[in-house]
């Protein structure tokens, strides 16, 4: 994730520890102690307008019954002042510890600042014990480190973590911190804008924000809330002072695959940018296209030698998609603002708004009107009802008119391939187009897929029963399959990946071996690349002369939700349009009736085709996504289409018996009675039929619970990391990716995903702290997720 433009809120689903508690009760009014070189942090009492409030005692009764098990969450709070351009934020809570477990997460503080333009002032972490109140934050102890948390989707910017070593915490204490931040990136050109969590994985007894505002300055706010939040304002000596406050805040209980566009929890916006032209106007000025340099004019020349103006964007874009890469570095107010262009196309590498406002550069340059654009990757179409805010965007990417066509271009991604004719738009959802014109946020069309994006043709051919078979497997991928297929390829040995297929394959036959090597074929210009495998079975049918099939590509499309009984929706990948041929051709007769399988749901639509001809058995199945989350209601309904999903894509085929004989009947049976039995049969038999609806129906039923069960069995149970409950056990950062590199996907291909396209989000269930990590397949670009558990180590 390109985390450029820091977006206006991250919902906490866990309690941030630089939120950590404060509580200055009594702090003497000693003066702070100046940062030195070898501590760029002072430590002092917190200034006078700040009104610390009390730690309640008790955390008092929760409204929704939930109770805390290992800390109890007494207090947080937050105090900002603001006047001209700077900006002074004081923070503060207390914890109880219940529980050895709590010890742990009320120990791990770390106090994050930028030394560019922040000063951080740590008041004290006290420890109150018996009622006894003891100041535990020792600052000679205090580790300051880079941390550099965005290191991962390589991003420098120079932020400093102070952490701190507290001594003798027990069961029983209650954890108070207080520190103040002060000062704001300049970028922002003292424009204020800030965001309070009020809704945690936690119950909360007393949360409080209190601002001091200059009056008469024009401030903006909104709540995304609960009920309950109170709001109260005076005015005095020229200040506005606003107070939001609320008690006995419940617990939200995270759920998995809830999309980003679904706000979880409550949280408060404040904001002094009117409307989002404002907003526009400001970024404006930070992607300002300079005169044109010689290397630019230089890049031009080459760009302007294409015959026609899509051949020209089409070049530029490319270019700055595969020849400069990505690496952003956002010391100060390159956090926001790009680097000049020269700068970029003599680095040869950037982030998204460096890259952006380069290919805007050269396709003005090309005379093609072009603007970088800001985007939200995780709330998307949220962002509809926040108030306009300079932080709510965490990408930057490119909107331009090419020969009468819009198009919306991502110039971080890398090996795209095609016409502009098939061009996806990314799926964003809303845009800020950068220029003083803009009124409003603009929608971005949703991506759409006329045919399958993946095709994947299996071919068995099983001359006999107890002989070698063959099996060929032609994987066609289009349009964004392609280009992930391509990256793939860009740091894959061919060798490599055919190891990944066989491995995957050998799962279901251990006596798989390749026939002959694997090949690519691809077509840039439609942006078509088709891979061919090509295998021998020695042991196809088993003993008994049965082959199992199964569509094992839609796996991933159709396993179940982790929480069934939900509060939010639930995340379906889409758009998918994706379609699994298997064909066998078996020298043994085949007695297969033909017929047609559909599946629907409230998410997807699931076609399942059985044709055979008595020797050749195709099995057809196309999966098609219709929407973009199931609704809370309707959960139930897509878990039950999921089940009938199960027998409707796997088939199994039987062989005959090797020596067939005749039924024979003893000499001396009675002829009359076995006349009355098989009279009595048949009419208890007539009568089931009618009961069950017709032989039609009848046959229907029989044949799908004939292949439920044959396949129920089949369905891998939950692999580890494939849900909250199975997350994988791991010592810390550098031990996760090390683990996604080993991960199978369901295409039989594992090693390390690029770090730029990896998605992290904290969960928090119980006690648990987990994280779900989300990443196309380097191999065959299918979204994956997988949840991991820290063991070891806890991020602070």
């Amino acid at each position: 994730m390109r985390r450029i433009f820091r977006p206006a809120h991250h919902a906490p689903d866990q309690l941030p520890a630089p939120v950590l508690l404060l509580l200055c009760l009594c702090l003497g009014a000693l003066p702070a102690r100046a940062a030195t070189p070898t501590q760029p942090f002072r430590v002092g009492p917190p200034a006078a307008w700040v009104e610390p409030l009390p730690v309640p005692t008790d955390s008092g009764p929760s409204p929704t019954g939930d109770e805390e098990t290992s800390l109890s969450v007494l207090l947080l709070e937050e105090q900002v002042r603001v006047s001209g351009n700077s900006r002074v934020h004081y923070r503060h809570s207390a914890r109880k510890v219940l529980s050895p477990e709590g010890v742990e997460r009320a120990s791990d503080i770390t106090f994050h600042f930028d030394p560019t333009h922040e000063q951080l002032t740590v008041h004290g972490i006290w420890r109150l014990r018996e009622g006894r109140r003891e100041d535990l934050f020792k600052p000679a102890e205090a580790r300051v480190i880079q941390q550099e948390r965005e290191l991962q989707q390589r991003l420098y910017n120079g932020t400093l973590s102070v952490v701190p070593f507290l001594h003798d915490v027990r069961v029983g204490d209650t954890l108070e911190i207080a520190y103040t931040v002060e000062g704001a990136n300049p970028v922002f050109g003292g424009r204020f804008s800030d965001v309070a969590s009020i809704g945690y994985s936690v119950p909360v007894a007393h949360w409080a924000y209190r601002l001091l505002w200059p009056d008469g300055r024009p401030l903006f706010a909104r709540d995304f809330g609960r009920p309950g939040l109170t709001h109260s304002e005076r005015r005095h000596d020229g200040v506005h002072e606003l107070r939001w406050e609320k008690r006995h805040v419940p617990a939200t209980h995270a759920e998995d695959n809830v999309p980003g566009w679904e706000p979880v929890f409550s949280w408060l916006q404040l904001t002094e940018y009117k409307d989002w032209n404002d907003v526009a106007r400001w970024a404006s000025a930070l992607f300002q296209v300079p005169p044109r340099s010689k290397a630019l004019e230089q890049e031009l020349r080459r760009l302007s030698q294409e015959p026609t103006q899509e051949a020209r964007f089409l070049s530029a874009l490319r270019f700055v998609q595969d020849e400069v890469r990505y690496l952003g570095i956002e010391l100060g107010p390159n956090s926001h603002q790009p680097h000049p262009p020269d700068e970029v196309l003599q680095r040869r590498f950037g982030d998204c708004k460096d890259k952006s406002l380069l290919l805007v550069a050269l396709l003005r340059g090309l005379g093609i009107d072009a603007q970088p654009a800001l985007v939200n990757t995780q709330h998307a179409r949220l962002l509809d009802g926040w108030r306009p805010s300079a932080t709510a965007f965490d990408h930057a990417i490119v909107h331009a008119t090419v020969a009468g066509r819009e198009l919306w271009v991502d110039p971080t991604l890398t090996l795209e391939r095609g016409g502009l004719d098939s061009y996806q738009p990314p799926p964003y959802a809303r845009a800020l187009i950068v220029s003083p014109d803009t009124q409003g946020l603009a929608t971005i069309p949703p991506p759409t897929l006329q045919g399958p994006s993946t095709f994947v043709d299996e071919t068995y051919v099983a001359p006999d029963r107890d002989g070698a078979a063959t099996l060929d497997v032609v994987t066609t991928r289009t349009g964004v399959a392609a280009n992930g297929m391509r990256r793939t390829l860009a740091r894959t040995s061919l060798s490599e990946l055919s190891r990944y297929f066989l491995n995957y394959y050998a799962k279901v036959d251990a006596k798989i071996s390749v026939a002959r090597p694997l090949t690519v074929e691809d077509d840039p210009a439609k942006n078509v690349l088709v891979v061919r495998e090509h295998y021998r079975i020695e042991k196809f049918w088993s003993d008994d002369g049965r082959r199992d099939f199964d569509a094992h590509m839609l796996r991933e499309y159709l396993s179940e939700p982790g929480i069934s009984h939900r509060t939010f929706p639930l995340a379906v990948d889409h758009p998918v349009f994706v379609r699994h041929r298997i064909t066998l051709q078996s020298g043994t007769p085949l007695h297969v009736t033909s017929h047609r399988d559909l599946v629907e749901g409230p998410a997807f639509q699931l076609e399942a085709d059985t044709r055979s001809d008595g020797r050749t058995l195709v099995l057809d199945y196309r999966y098609r996504s219709v929407a973009d989350a199931v609704p809370p209601e309707r959960i139930s309904e897509h878990v039950k289409s999921l089940h009938q999903s199960e027998g409707a894509r796997g088939y199994y085929v039987q062989l005959g018996g090797r020596e067939e004989r005749p039924f024979v009947l003893p000499k001396n049976y009675n002829r009359n009675v076995l006349f009355l039995l098989a009279l009595m049969v048949f009419c208890g038999f007539l009568w089931f039929v009618i009961v069950q609806g017709g032989p039609v129906e009848l046959w229907r039923k029989a044949r799908a619970r004939t292949r439920r069960r044959a396949f129920s069995r089949k369905f891998e149970p939950v692999h580890q990391g494939d849900s909250a409950a199975a997350a994988i056990p791991i010592t810390g950062p550098r031990e996760l990716l090390s683990t996604l590199g080993r991960l199978r996907c369901a295409c039989g291909a594992s090693g390390e995903a690029p770090q730029e396209s990896l998605r992290q989000e904290p969960i928090v269930l119980g006690e648990r702290q987990l994280t779900l990590v989300q990443w196309p397949c380097p191999t065959c670009a299918r979204a994956r997720r997988a949840y991991f558990e820290d063991t070891g180590s806890r991020a602070a």
